[in-house]
C-alpha cells in the first residue's frame, strides 16, 4: 500500500508553563480553552490534513484531543521559558518522520495565544504561499506605523525621519509581523531550527488580528472583543461547543 503524502500539516506548541498567566494555553476564554481557537482555526482549513499540538502537559493534551488534534510529547529540555518554539516544531517533524506512517512537505506553525483569525485566513495564507512558490511566510498586519527605539534613555525613530515625515499614501507598505502562524517547507526547520529562510512571502491579516495573550488584561481585551458583533461582521472563528 502506498504511504499518504500531505502538502500540509499543522503544529500548534503548548507548552504547560506559561509564565504571565498560569495554565494560559487552555484557561477559558468566552467559554473555550485558548488553545481551542486555534485548533479549531486549523480544522477550518481544506488543506490541512493532520493537527498536532506538541505539549509537556497532560491536561493540554487532554484538552486538545477532545478539540480534535493529536498530540506530540514535548519533552523537557524544550519545554523551558527561555525555548523557542522553532525548536518544538522541528521536534514534531522528526518525531512524525521517525514513525514513518507517512510523508509531509510543509508546516503550518500556528501560535495559540493568537486566537483571533478569519475563517478563511489559514487557506488564502496558504494559497499565496503556493502562488508565489514561497519557501516560507509569516502573517502581518499593515499599521503605518512610525516606530521608535530607545537607547541609554533616549528615544530615536527607527527607520524614518520625523523631521521628513511623509504622508501615508506616500510611504511604503509596512508589515508588523503579528506572529498569528507561519507557513515553512519543513526543511526549513529542519536544517537551521528556524520558522522563516528561503523566499519568504506575507499574508496580510485584519489589524484586529495582531492580538496576541500574554498577560490578564490581554484575556480581557479579546474578551471583550469576542463578546461584540464583530464576531459575526469579521467571520471571526469561534470553536464549537462539545458535549
Amino acid at each position: 500500500m502506498k504511504k499518504k503524502f500531505y502538502k500540509f500539516i499543522a503544529v500548534i506548541p503548548a507548552r504547560g508553563g506559561s509564565v504571565g498567566v498560569k495554565n494560559k494555553n487552555i484557561k477559558n476564554l468566552n467559554g473555550h480553552p485558548l488553545v481551542a481557537y486555534t485548533i479549531e482555526a486549523a480544522k477550518k482549513s481544506q488543506f490541512i490534513k493532520k493537527i498536532y499540538v506538541s505539549t509537556d502537559s497532560k491536561k493540554i493534551a487532554k484538552i486538545s484531543k477532545k478539540y480534535g488534534s493529536e498530540i506530540i510529547n514535548r519533552p523537557k529540555y524544550l519545554s523551558g521559558n527561555t525555548i523557542m518554539n522553532d525548536y518544538a516544531v522541528s521536534h514534531v517533524i522528526k518525531v512524525l518522520e521517525k514513525k514513518n506512517e507517512f510523508d509531509f512537505e510543509n508546516v503550518i506553525f500556528f501560535q495559540p495565544t493568537s486566537p483571533l483569525r478569519r475563517k478563511d485566513d489559514v487557506d488564502k495564507a496558504i494559497k499565496i504561499f503556493k502562488k508565489e512558490k514561497a519557501d516560507s511566510l509569516f502573517t502581518s498586519s499593515d499599521m503605518h506605523v512610525a516606530i521608535w527605539k530607545e537607547k541609554n534613555r533616549k528615544i530615536f525613530p527607527f527607520h524614518h525621519s520625523f523631521k521628513k515625515r511623509k504622508r501615508r499614501q506616500d510611504s511604503d507598505n509596512q508589515y508588523i509581523e503579528n506572529g498569528s502562524f507561519y507557513i515553512a517547507n519543513k526543511n526549513i526547520f529542519k536544517d537551521k531550527n528556524v520558522r522563516l529562510g528561503g523566499k519568504i512571502s506575507t499574508y496580510v491579516m485584519d489589524n484586529l488580528c495582531i492580538f496576541e495573550i500574554d498577560t490578564i488584561n490581554d484575556f480581557k481585551t479579546v474578551s471583550s472583543i469576542l463578546s461584540t458583533d464583530l464576531v459575526k461582521k469579521k467571520k471571526l472563528i469561534i470553536p464549537k461547543y462539545l458535549n
